[in-house]
């Protein structure tokens, strides 16, 4: 039966991450539990909700193997609240009991056999490719926002990950995310890229890409690849299995508007704190901005027929024609909001076609937004 030592540390380093996935399924109740499993002088800590699995080793003071499985909040919260221990010994009872105890605490837990518990499957063997956390993590900012709600574009409900080999460029991965007002690219070069087998694109969840971003701020890399109907990732101690979904995202590359004719530079800063004033006149009948490019300035604007009008002055180096172009402010906004650089660009044709942003410190990154006309800015 199982029993062993663990550090408060490690253990509640996994059970953070499990209890993201294990969920409260009513027809399944044993998918809100973790897995605990015993062997040689390793602790195995493990969660999955059929789509989605996670499994950690940590080390630890083994003085029996066994297996148990416990309600992952329950198990993570107590262990959250032991701050003070160091270590934490568990213990299994009879009748799928666990016992959590340290030196001045000790708890029963009920849990249920892991017999009924499904089967985690593992990255053994599976070539992969090592992204860096900072340019991942970054990456999966910089699109999971844009992401659909919409369940009737199933094609659109995830990530698209696309290897690609552009003439003039280095070989990347690129991230595609769109919700059919706006669409966002991100690039990664990871070492390896040769193991990554994502010529034809692959579509990531995004409930499974939050699980992967939570794992890379936990580590200097992640190692990913691809199995079948899986993303495989690895990181230290940990492996993370996210079935892919089915869906076939469109040619992002057929969606980029015309080369466009005109690109003005703002501050990131600026231009973000007068979209949120901007912002406090929208509603969802009226939901937008404009932006008015004149010679040395932009005026920006809204207005509400049930709230009121606004309007600021934001001081520009622009010499070229006066031009109007509407936004949603939630879409600029998400936009500029998960840059690092401090200064961005917009370029457009006109007023009536889709803007192109891009960065200079974000290299890779270009986000395409629908334009909207004073006509459609208010909905009866």
């Amino acid at each position: 039966m199982l029993k062993a030592k663990v550090k408060r540390e490690d253990l509640q380093k996994g059970l953070a991450q499990t209890s993201n996935i294990a969920g409260k399924f009513t027809s399944m109740p044993i998918l809100a539990n973790v897995l605990l499993e015993t062997s040689g002088d390793r602790l195995l800590v493990s969660a999955t909700d059929l789509e989605i699995s996670f499994l950690a080793t940590y080390e630890a003071e083994v003085s029996g193997e066994g297996k148990i499985t416990v309600p992952s909040k329950t198990l993570s919260d107590i262990v959250h609240s032991l701050s003070s221990a160091e270590h934490i010994d568990l213990t299994e009872m009879d009748n799928q009991t666990l016992e959590v105890r340290t030196d001045t605490f000790r708890v029963e837990i009920y849990g249920l056999s892991p017999d009924d518990y499904p089967r985690i499957g593992d990255a053994e063997d599976v070539p992969m490719a090592e992204f860096g956390s900072d340019a991942l993590t970054d990456a999966i900012g910089k699109t999971i926002y844009s992401v659909t709600t919409n369940n009737h574009n199933f094609n659109l409900a995830g990530i698209q990950w696309i290897k690609e080999n552009k003439e003039g460029e280095e070989e990347a991965v690129r991230l595609v995310s769109s919700d059919s007002n706006r669409l966002n690219v991100a690039t990664l070069r990871p070492s390896g890229i040769e193991n990554f087998p994502a010529d034809e694109g692959i579509l990531v969840s995004r409930k499974g890409l939050n699980e992967l971003k939570s794992l890379a701020e936990a580590n200097s890399s992640v190692r990913i690849g691809v199995s079948v109907n899986q993303l495989a990732c690895r990181a230290g101690n940990s492996v993370l299995i996210i079935r892919l979904l089915e869906g076939k995202f469109p040619d992002y590359n057929g969606l980029l508007p015309p080369p466009p004719t005109m690109s003005v530079e703002l501050n990131r800063r600026e231009i973000g704190d007068t979209l949120k004033r901007m912002s406090l006149l929208t509603t969802n009948k009226c939901r937008v901005i404009f932006l008015r490019f004149v010679q040395d300035w932009l005026y920006i604007s809204t207005e509400n027929p049930e709230l009121g009008q606004a309007e600021e002055m934001v001081a520009l180096d622009y010499s070229g024609e006066e031009v109007i172009i509407g936004f949603d402010p939630r879409h600029l906004l998400d936009a500029i909001n998960s840059l690092r650089s401090e200064r961005f660009r917009i370029k457009y044709v006109d007023q009536k076609t889709p803007v192109i942003l891009t960065a200079d410190d974000d290299a890779g990154w270009l986000c395409i937004i629908s334009t909207v006309s004073p006509k459609d800015s208010y909905q009866t």
